[in-house]
């Protein structure tokens, strides 16, 4: 059913997160390689997801914030953001960029994970995405 894309991966950079750390006003990232957790703050959503929409952002800066975006939804455990427009937007930015999004859509479609209810709260609509697109990123045979 689902791909293997762990050939897609792809991480923060350093550079990213001093960036974003500057741009909005977030703490400096320590020597750990975890920042956007860290960073995750549900009160902040809107904003990150402003700042992805208008700031001339490199694709690093972009892949890192919409891990901070990601992990933001996540901290919230609040039902009413993945119902909300915000999270509808929220997808489309990740569609709109699913070459530079795909590795996150596949690590948070915890496709290792049979019973959805064991996955991250956001799992089922990285699913939906993934099965869309996953053909696009396997590896050739």
């Amino acid at each position: 059913m689902f791909i293997d894309l762990e050939h897609r991966w792809r991480c923060t950079t350093s550079e990213a997160m001093h960036a974003l750390a500057k741009q909005l006003g977030l703490a400096p990232p320590p020597l750990a390689y975890d920042w956007h957790y860290a960073v995750a703050d549900p009160t902040r959503i809107e904003g990150f997801v402003a700042a992805y929409e208008n700031l001339s952002l490199s694709d690093d800066e972009k892949f890192t914030l919409m891990e901070v975006i990601l992990n933001s939804v996540i901290d919230a455990a609040d039902e009413t953001i993945l119902e909300s427009h915000l999270w509808e937007n929220i997808l489309l930015l990740i569609e709109n960029n699913i070459a530079l999004h795909i590795y996150s859509v596949w690590y948070y479609s915890s496709v290792k994970q049979e019973n959805i209810e064991d996955a991250w709260c956001i799992a089922q609509w990285m699913r939906k995405i993934l099965m869309r697109h996953q053909e696009n990123f396997a590896q050739p045979m």
